[in-house]
């Protein structure tokens, strides 16, 4: 009897040792207490389903990595797990459960290289607005990324030759500093609308030089006249009349207060009026001539 008692315990010795080395995997659980991780056939012990709750470290987790059999921890099922003991993120990224988002506050200097094939892009932004909103710029000699606000920026700008700034607004006006030409052509012309009715007895004109230069004249020198008045010789032809326009229609001559007509008792050139007698007179000594033009 008691060789069959010990040959029982001897082999009940033999299995416990086999099964302990089968499942000699150590994990530890969020304890801190030294466990193992084995086949669920003994429901009292702890099995992969119990697992999700243990720190198992990268050693342990290699010593299951080819074990075959679906009740073991396999390195293939630990990213979930270890997921959840991802203890903190910084410097621009938020952890949130078991995912990391970008999003937070630098710690230190972060760059981001870009390429003209390989550029960052930010989409679906929201309209700003001017008035609340700042400006992002970049500082030239290193990239660092800054903002400022839109009021600063605009009034960080000049504006000058013919240009007024009054607040946040722009407009047409001011003293010109240097000489500014605007050019038109046949498609591309300069219309001012909404220009108010003038006085001649009391505005000037515009009017423009040789090179294009606008100026203003007075109303007095837009129409200008002039009149000769001679003591003609016997037979004469002509008489010189400086400024006088070449037009007939702009020439009035006169002989002893009597008017002569264009086109037939004289002709006209620039400073010059060609007297032509007919049948009818002659230019006899002493013949008033008067002559009177415009332009």
């Amino acid at each position: 009897m008691k060789q069959y008692l010990l040959l029982v315990g001897l082999l009940l010795l033999i299995g416990f040792t086999a099964n302990a080395q089968l499942d000699s995997t150590k994990v530890v659980d969020n304890k801190g207490t030294i466990k193992y991780v084995l086949k669920a056939t003994n429901s009292k012990i702890i099995t992969q389903k119990d697992s999700l709750t243990l720190y198992v470290t990268p050693k342990q987790l290699n010593n299951l990595e080819n074990e075959i059999g679906t009740d073991y921890v396999k390195y293939a099922d630990t990213s979930s797990m270890l997921a959840a003991y991802l203890n903190s993120v910084g410097n621009g990224l938020t952890k949130s459960g078991k995912s990391l988002a970008l999003g937070g506050t630098l710690s230190t200097n972060a760059t981001i290289v870009t390429s003209e094939s390989n550029f960052m892009q930010i989409r679906g932004l929201t309209s700003g607005s001017t008035s609340a909103d700042s400006v992002m710029v970049v500082d030239p000699a290193n990239g660092t990324l800054k903002w400022i606000s839109a009021s600063k920026l605009f009034n960080a700008l000049t504006f000058e030759n013919g240009l007024t700034k009054t607040g946040n607004t722009v407009r047409l006006g001011g003293t010109l500093n240097q000489t500014t030409t605007i050019t038109t052509d046949g498609t591309n012309v300069l219309k001012i609308a909404g220009l108010q009715g003038g006085n001649l007895g009391a505005d000037s004109l515009v009017v423009t030089s040789s090179d294009g230069t606008l100026k203003k004249v007075n109303r007095e020198s837009v129409v200008q006249s002039g009149e000769v008045k001679i003591s003609a010789s016997l037979g004469q032809t002509t008489i010189t009349v400086a400024n006088m326009p070449a037009l007939a229609s702009k020439v009035w001559v006169f002989r002893n207060g009597a008017k002569l007509v264009a086109g037939e008792d004289y002709s006209t050139a620039a400073g010059t009026v060609t007297l032509t007698p007919t049948v009818d007179w002659a230019v006899l000594a002493g013949d008033i001539f008067e002559v009177q033009w415009v332009k």
